[in-house]
């Protein structure tokens, strides 16, 4: 599934994503050789003051992971596995800080079937990612489709902007996340979940929450809600935080960095 999704993406010039290298069997094993990243968003961002981005860079970024998700499902695909750890920025050697690449796609689930129709949604789905970050759909055994990606995506935007979720000690209590996140969509649960954020986050929960199966996500507009926030909110968006850090974290960094390849 990897390399067919990375060798997928590349035949639609995808910008954010590895280049897969070569691929084979050697003795028993399976291997693939792709691009060579920097660290991962989760190990950055818990690298940062207050474990969190900027709101400018922030903002930058989340629009670089929702253009990765836009292209995976351009060829057909939904990642099911969206979260910090599943992006990577570009190695420092080859001046790509501020490059944004989407990783891991073993839990990749084809949307389309081979006449480029919709697959029909299974009565039953089990649960697949991780809990953190999944979407409704998933914890309700439902089978997820676009919208559930880009609903991964906003909880993983609002760790990056506050710097953790509501929920962040309950990893291992499925069922307790899945009433936080419902009770998150009212009144005092939502100001918990969005408390810090830019207002435009509410407007893609609800945009994203009224969805349904078939829909085609506008991805457009949700890049302009987040530019909106950007100017309403005099967001600097670059340097990236990682650009301008001390010398010690830089170190830290590229320590990060080498244990990836490991």
């Amino acid at each position: 599934m990897e390399v067919y999704v990375l060798k997928m993406a590349e035949k639609n010039k995808s910008k954010h994503f590895c280049k897969c290298e070569d691929s084979g069997m050697y003795k028993s094993m399976l291997y693939i050789v792709m691009t060579l990243v920097g660290p991962c968003l989760q190990d950055l961002r818990k690298e940062l003051p207050g474990q969190k981005l900027s709101i400018g860079c922030a903002l930058s970024v989340g629009i670089q992971c929702l253009e990765a998700i836009e292209e995976l499902h351009a060829i057909g695909f939904l990642h099911r596995d969206i979260k910090p750890s599943n992006y990577a920025i570009g190695r420092e050697e080859l001046n790509e800080l501020r490059r944004i690449y989407i990783l891991d796609f073993g839990m990749c689930r084809k949307y389309l079937d081979e006449d480029n129709k919709f697959r029909p949604p299974r009565k039953a789905a089990g649960f697949r990612g991780t809990v953190r970050y999944a979407p409704l759909s998933c914890h309700i055994r439902r089978e997820t489709c676009r919208k559930d990606d880009i609903e991964s995506w906003l909880y993983q935007q609002i760790e990056m902007t506050r710097g953790a979720l509501p929920w962040r000690s309950m990893d291992d209590k499925r069922d307790d996340v899945a009433m936080y996140k419902e009770r998150a969509r009212y009144d005092v649960g939502l100001r918990e979940l969005m408390g810090g954020c830019p207002r435009e986050y509410i407007e893609i929960l609800r945009y994203v929450d009224g969805l349904r199966f078939y829909d085609k996500p506008d991805y457009n507009k949700i890049y302009k809600l987040l530019r909106r926030s950007m100017t309403v909110l005099h967001a600097k968006e670059y340097p990236y935080d990682w650009e301008t850090t001390p010398s010690q974290m830089l170190k830290s960094l590229r320590s990060l960095c080498k244990s990836n390849v490991k």
